[in-house]
């Protein structure tokens, strides 16, 4: 079981074995933003949601948890410990197990309602996308039409969409050639459903992309020359994507998308070069510094 997993059951061991889906939300934003362990280095990240904060990834672990026999629901939005979740003896860094106590002392007998209030007085970024009346205290950014790029590795979905959000970006263009993933959120069906959660258009275009088959023997500098060197010849021969792609940048502020973390190894860096002889725009990489 993973630690941020752990840190959720103790939470709910500490505040009485039950609470409602927002309560544990908030409470695990708390922990996140106002402890100096913040929960944990692989903790839960946070998007501006309807009612505040949110985590996907928390969500589709619960559901874990709660196959394991570890919680039940009592109904849609109410979680409960199972006799094998309050019994369970957890082991975590003793300052996140400080912290814990810190936020379920603070904070644990508050409702929900109370929590939503106190959390959009403090953190007015998470209100942007609130679908409770007058309560939105920021305006979701718009950024100026770039030429985006952005990689996803040793991001978490959420923490990847805020970042998104933060910059402006209503438009994700995934460019990957075949978009699945391992870590839970890319892979393509699930991606675009969250993204429509969010506001954020999705649109994919494998034909720009790079097959697995011709990267998994790729190890050295010279060979990744001669990859994207091979890759931006051919991209003479996807005139009608290119065409769409340059659309598509021109309408909104859009991002081209792949797994890399740094654009000089991806292929999304050549395709954003080869974009700008056809269309008057800048590059941008989100998320990365030299």
């Amino acid at each position: 079981m993973l630690h941020r997993q752990k840190a959720l059951l103790m939470i709910l061991q500490q505040v009485g074995g039950t609470a409602s889906s927002m309560q544990m939300m908030k409470w695990a934003f708390l922990l996140s933003y106002e402890t100096p362990s913040r929960g944990g280095r692989t903790f839960y990240q946070f998007i501006p949601y309807r009612y505040g904060p949110y985590s996907f990834t928390l969500n589709q672990e619960i559901d874990s948890l709660i196959r394991n026999g570890f919680l039940e629901k009592e109904t849609d939005n109410y979680w409960r410990l199972t006799p094998l979740g309050e019994k369970l003896d957890i082991t975590l860094p003793s300052d996140v197990s400080k912290d814990i106590c810190q936020i379920t002392a603070t904070y644990g007998k508050l409702s929900a309602q109370k929590l939503v209030n106190l959390i959009y007085d403090k953190y007015s970024w998470f209100t942007i996308n609130s679908e409770l009346p007058g309560r939105r205290r920021e305006k979701r950014p718009v950024a100026k039409k770039y030429i985006y790029t952005a990689g996803y590795e040793g991001k978490t979905v959420d923490e990847f969409l805020n970042l998104l959000m933060e910059s402006g970006i209503s438009r994700l263009i995934d460019v990957r050639y075949n978009p699945i993933s391992r870590r839970y959120g890319f892979h393509k069906s699930t991606l675009s459903r969250l993204c429509s959660f969010l506001g954020i258009d999705y649109q994919h275009f494998p034909g720009l992309g790079i097959s697995g088959s011709e990267r998994e023997h790729i190890a050295s500098k010279n060979q990744y020359i001669i990859l994207f060197e091979n890759y931006r010849l051919n991209l003479s021969s996807c005139e009608k994507d290119l065409a769409n792609v340059v659309k598509l940048l021109q309408s909104e502020p859009s991002v081209l998308v792949c797994m890399e973390a740094d654009p000089n190894f991806c292929h999304r860096n050549v395709l954003a070069q080869h974009l700008t002889t056809l269309i008057d725009m800048p590059i941008r990489h989100l998320g990365y510094s030299t």
